[in-house]
């Protein structure tokens, strides 16, 4: 049986009307209980809690992002792509997923079930129709209504955050990128 991957989507930049839109995504293996607690206590501690990037001050957002560099079980697991020029948000958001799921899987079978911040239950047979076509193994695409209950999402939402703020000429948020990049955490697609 192949191994079972767990995928957490956020995006962010449809305010800008397609100057800028980053889709970043977390994948989990079946171990992703013990990260799931360690999140946890990383929001609880850093103080930036369950509230979204942009609520979050920017003193919780330094050290969350400062203990989340240290959490090695996320290697390989976090992904972010960037676009311009276009509106297609939903398409963009389909192929930085399985842009992801490509890179993370190398090309052996694995069955992934997808979760995407926002996705209505309707809006997901699309997304997975369309997933489909660009990526083997898509097992189940799943919409998350409410990011406060989802560690995972949150945390696609920090890295969503995070290199707008970058790509935006924050210097601590681009060093910041760079640090997750160095520790082999997060990747650009």
């Amino acid at each position: 049986m192949p191994p079972k991957l767990y995928a957490y989507v956020d995006e962010s930049g449809q305010d800008t009307r397609g100057q800028f839109f980053v889709v970043s995504i977390v994948i989990l293996d079946a171990d992703h209980e013990t990260i799931l607690h360690q999140l946890e206590a990383i929001e609880a501690r850093s103080r930036k809690g369950k509230v979204k990037w942009h609520r979050a001050r920017y003193m919780y957002r330094q050290a969350y992002i400062d203990e989340l560099a240290n959490l090695t079980r996320l290697s390989r697991s976090l992904f972010f792509e960037s676009f311009g020029g276009s509106q297609a948000y939903v398409t963009l958001t389909v192929t930085a997923t399985a842009n992801a799921v490509r890179q993370r899987t190398q090309g052996s079978p694995c069955e992934v079930t997808v979760f995407v911040d926002g996705l209505l239950k309707h809006e997901a047979v699309r997304f997975a129709g369309l997933l489909r076509t660009q990526s083997r193994g898509i097992r189940k695409v799943r919409g998350v209504q409410k990011e406060q209950n989802n560690a995972f999402i949150r945390l696609a939402d920090a890295l969503c955050g995070l290199v707008r703020d970058a790509e935006e000429g924050n210097s601590w948020a681009q060093d910041a990128v760079r640090r997750l990049q160095m520790n082999g955490l997060l990747e650009a697609l």
